[in-house]
């Protein structure tokens, strides 16, 4: 469903049809072992969109339509009926099916299993006839909390799991604990590592009889051990399975313009390990991000294992992962229901239990679980339930603008930033700020020494007349004739390249071939995905005319994708790669700012923007100064004014706060773990944006953009060097 809408919201006018197996229009299941099973809401309560909603959006719902049979070789679909549709992009949701035991007994009236809403309302009509004890088979989440429920209907239960602990997805014998004792002071009996022999019963279930002999009476009994994906319907389609639906960092599946999300997706998890979630917030983003993916759009989903959980009389919220934890770190007092448990190995946040916790701190967490951020020697700091954690997760931002030979500023300022001790943990770069990104991103820890020595590699000599103007003209006229041996070639001396003999079929003035091998020479883009420094670099796709983003952290970037970022039109071609064709990211927009927070989440970052173009400039005087201004406005970086959007954000957040206050506080304290109150509540700590400017206070020859001259390229680096120390210093970061 959230794809659907997703789908149009980004525009797609195109025919949209969801067929579901199920009897219903799309639901939201939480309520199912909740609210539902106790009878305090409606079918109609829980839909996910009216009826009519879908309609008036053109989402064709097809409820009771079971796929039988994927054609990826057609873009057919069968359904059960044999009915064939037809698709252009197709999104595999089909969830999974609820696992049952195998053993005598299992098919008596009264043994269920609990998944969908036929589930639930079989479950309901039974304990109406048959309000017994109830034995549930298995502690998992939805165990724990179809126990809560029924003892709230005043029904006896038992729970049994052949683990050794309850949760053991949470692998806490602290929690464990303690939650067997809030079963036992609610009334419900825990029978741990016992295994299930037989159901006995005539004609419906009467009790349950374990391997080591005991038998427990029951009237009901739910089987709560979990989910196995439901790809029966993908058999001989060519779609990769292994525990779901095989996808990659985009929901793409192995076969073209087939995407998966939610529980059935098997995915690649930020800690590189794979996993399905089941779980609705991630089913709901992995709609989000597939839909914009069967668009083009080309966004990783990158996210935490979340579960979430109303156990008895509180609620808690579980991350992660921390099977394999070496160490363990409480924050907060569990018996005064403020409490984390963090799990860590190496030296990394894996996994977090928390309850009652602020969502600040909740979401500052989940920041660090998904980047993997480092936080040895910071133990006693997460220890203490007072100590703020901003700092920990706080990540820093360099903005790396287009501008040809401009982009020599940039070498100047990452000279100062590596003095001051400021390496970033991302970089977003254009054309030649992609260039300077990715030596950046090459070179940890020698960033500013490489970036040098790229550009003392291309900068050209140049005859030192009279006036530095008439020298700029002199090399800008050198470049534009000869171009940059290691960086350009021009056409004209070159005219077979490609098989273009004659002007008439040139796509560019210039061929970059070159520059390939000189970036190969400065960085080693094998080793690039295991930097510590993340690049994002922009292109636009030519064909389809959007902006295209390559992430390091995902992509296997190679010196094609940085050429593609720097492919202005018509000074070089288009680049292709896998069969795409690209051109200048900074055609659109010449900075990444916007994609990169998309990516790495809006709060707590310092931002660095190296501003190229100034935003100020005296009026020209001719016909040339007009072109160049013009060309300084279209590409200098505008960052959107936003407070009208955060002060609206703080009012909704103002009123939230105003309605939880007003409601019973254990309800409001259950509230306050919901995954979307900790989403939209838990903004982390405020960002800060340092812009480093490039001086427009005087005017400047002409065609400066495109003067590769040591003399310029020396001038640039030291106004950049300079600019940036000014600006670090006036906010107490400058260095010795």
């Amino acid at each position: 469903m959230t794809a659907a809408q997703t789908l149009r919201n980004e525009g797609e006018q195109g025919s949209i049809l969801m067929l579901g197996a199920e009897a219903e229009y799309p639901y939201n299941r939480p309520p199912l072992t909740k609210a539902f099973l106790a009878g305090e809401t409606t079918i109609e309560q829980m839909w996910l969109g009216e009826p009519d909603a879908y309609r008036n959006a053109g989402i064709d719902v097809r409820v009771g339509c079971r796929a039988q049979r994927i054609c990826p070789d057609t873009r057919q679909v069968i359904d059960a009926s044999g009915r064939r549709y037809h698709y252009g992009q197709l999104l595999l949701a089909s969830g999974a099916h609820a696992c049952r035991l195998d053993v005598p007994g299992a098919g008596l009236h009264g043994v269920f299993v609990y998944r969908t809403l036929a589930h639930a309302r079989a479950v309901q009509q039974w304990i109406a006839k048959n309000p017994g004890p109830v034995g549930i088979v298995g502690t998992s989440f939805i165990a724990m909390e179809l126990a809560t429920t029924l003892t709230r209907m005043g029904l006896k239960v038992t729970l049994l799991d052949r683990a050794d602990r309850v949760f053991p997805r949470i692998h806490s014998d602290l929690l464990s604990a303690y939650f067997l004792q809030r079963c036992e002071n609610h009334g419900i009996d825990v029978l741990l590592n016992q295994n299930i022999s037989r159901f006995h019963g005539r004609g419906k279930v009467a009790a349950i009889e374990t391997t080591s002999g005991q038998s427990i009476e029951c009237s009901t009994v739910v089987m709560a051990i979990g989910t196995a994906a439901q790809t029966d319907y993908l058999e001989a389609s060519g779609i990769a399975v292994d525990d779901g639906v095989v996808v990659d960092e985009f929901l793409q599946t192995n076969q073209a313009g087939i995407f998966a999300a939610g529980d059935v997706a098997n995915y690649p998890a930020a800690d590189g390990q794979r996993q399905r979630s089941m779980h609705w917030q991630n089913a709901r983003r992995q709609g989000q991000i597939a839909a914009k993916n069967m668009l083009g759009q080309r966004i990783p989903y990158a996210s935490v294992l979340h579960y979430y959980c109303d156990f008895l009389d509180f609620s808690f919220t579980f991350l992660g992962r921390s099977d394999q934890a070496g160490q363990r770190i409480t924050r907060g007092d569990l018996a005064e229901r403020s409490f984390a448990e963090l799990y860590l190995e190496d030296g990394v946040i894996v996994g977090l239990f928390s309850t009652g916790r602020p969502p600040e701190e909740t979401q500052l967490l989940k920041r660090l679980i998904r980047d993997r951020m480092p936080v040895r020697g910071a133990e006693r700091q997460l220890a203490d339930p007072g100590a703020a954690l901003d700092s920990l997760a706080r990540e820093t931002i360099l903005i790396l603008q287009g501008g040809a030979a401009l982009g020599a500023f940039e070498c100047g300022v990452i000279r100062a930033m590596d003095e001051a001790g400021i390496m970033p943990d991302v970089v977003g770069g254009v054309s030649i700020g992609a260039i300077n990104g990715v030596i950046v991103a090459g070179n940890p820890g020698r960033a500013a020494e490489a970036v040098a020595a790229f550009w003392d590699e291309i900068g050209v000599l140049a005859p030192v007349p009279a006036s530095d103007a008439l020298g700029g003209a002199m090399a800008v006229g050198a470049t534009i004739l000869w171009g940059i041996p290691e960086f350009f070639k021009p056409r004209w001396l070159s005219p077979g390249v490609q098989g273009e003999w004659w002007p008439a079929s040139w796509t560019s003035l210039y061929d970059p071939a070159p520059l390939r091998e000189l970036l190969a020479r400065h960085v080693d883009f094998a080793k690039l995905a295991d930097s510590p420094i993340r690049l994002i670099v922009s292109a636009v796709e030519v064909d389809r005319g959007e902006l295209v983003y390559f992430d390091s952290r995902v992509d296997t970037l190679t010196p094609d994708h940085i050429l593609a970022s720097c492919s202005l039109p018509p000074i070089f071609p288009w680049t292709t790669i896998d069969g795409r064709h690209y051109w200048d990211g900074g055609i659109i927009s010449n900075s990444p700012l916007e994609q990169v927070l998309l990516r790495s989440g809006p709060d707590n970052k310092q931002v660095f923007i190296v501003d190229l173009f100034p935003g100020e400039r005296p009026l020209p005087s001719n016909l040339a100064e007009v072109l160049s201004r013009r060309d300084e406005i279209i590409y200098g970086e505008r960052i959107r004014n936003d407070a009208h959007v955060r002060e609206l954000v703080h009012e909704f957040k103002d009123l939230v706060d105003e309605v939880m206050s007003a409601v019973e506080p254990d309800a409001a304290a259950r509230l306050k773990q919901h995954p979307r109150y900790i989403q939209l509540m838990g903004a982390g700590g405020a960002s800060t944006i340092t812009r480093i400017v490039r001086d427009g206070s005087t005017k400047e020859p002409l065609a400066a953009h495109y003067d590769f001259s040591m003399q310029a390229i020396q001038r640039q680096r030291r106004a950049g060097y300079l600019t940036a120390l000014r600006r670090l210093a006036a906010q107490g970061q400058a260095g010795g």
